[in-house]
């Protein structure tokens, strides 16, 4: 599959055509994500579906439903960890949560790997979504928490979904791009590694903002019942959600659209 942090991308017709983008001058990021997604293999596409990934979604939908039940500060002593600064609290005790649920089940994978990284990320997007003015270092509790838990007492967990499996992927392409963009600096595409990094960052944003083009509420039902489910049901439960979203994420992306 090539998802070693020590591999290149396969050498396939497909992944030498998004290897070449990366020695012309000003490489199109969305050009870059779309031709990326023409590339994936059968198997890559279901590796970044695999049950560490589905792990990392329930414990970001668990973070949103456990706040509107108890509130922040308890669900950040649930989690083990301070009150201050809240939203970085909370995104850490996620993704250690979701960590330590992955190793306990023996469920770590490469894709896995960059899930959690989209749980921190994921987990600090939601608790300054509609926030304005303050850093994530001075966010107030009170703000924090009114964000993680509107999203349950409006019956909009789709968008959590939709949230993470944006961060996801934008974490999952950054890993495709980051693998073979050594190889190019010097070059006319990539003079320097400054421009590689910032080629990594614009097609990470491109594949991020696809969030919003994700179509979930139909499984609004089934992302309601994560609170109350046992991680091991909750992975199979929630498996069809992360498989429509990055099925729909990926259709934007391979169209070059955000």
């Amino acid at each position: 599959m090539g998802t070693s942090t020590w591999h290149r991308s396969p050498d396939t017709e497909a992944w030498r055509r998004v290897r070449e983008l990366y020695a012309q001058p000003d490489p199109s990021p969305p050009e870059v994500a779309r031709r990326i997604v023409q590339a994936l293999e059968p198997q890559t596409r279901s590796g970044m579906c695999d049950s560490a990934v589905v792990t990392c979604l329930g414990r970001v939908v668990e973070g949103s439903q456990s706040v509107a039940a108890y509130g922040l500060e308890a669900t950040l002593r649930r989690l083990g960890v301070g009150a201050e600064p809240a939203a970085v609290q909370m995104a850490a005790g996620l993704r250690t949560r979701a960590e330590e649920l992955i190793a306990r089940q023996g469920l770590a994978s490469r894709f896995g790997d960059l899930a959690l990284e989209a749980v921190g990320t994921s987990a600090l997007a939601i608790a300054t979504l509609t926030t304005t003015g303050a850093g994530v270092m001075e966010l107030p509790l009170a703000a924090a928490e009114a964000n993680f838990a509107r999203f349950d007492r409006e019956g909009e967990l789709h968008d959590v979904a939709a949230l993470f499996v944006g961060h996801d992927l934008d974490r999952t392409f950054r890993y495709f791009v980051s693998r073979d963009v050594s190889d190019f600096v010097g070059g006319e595409g990539l003079p320097t590694v400054s421009h590689a990094s910032r080629l990594e960052d614009a097609v990470a944003a491109h594949c991020r903002d696809t969030w919003r083009q994700l179509e979930l509420s139909e499984h609004e039902g089934l992302l309601s019942q994560t609170l109350g489910t046992a991680p091991d049901e909750r992975a199979e439960m929630l498996r069809p959600v992360v498989a429509d979203a990055t099925a729909q994420g990926l259709d934007v992306l391979g169209s070059g659209g955000t």
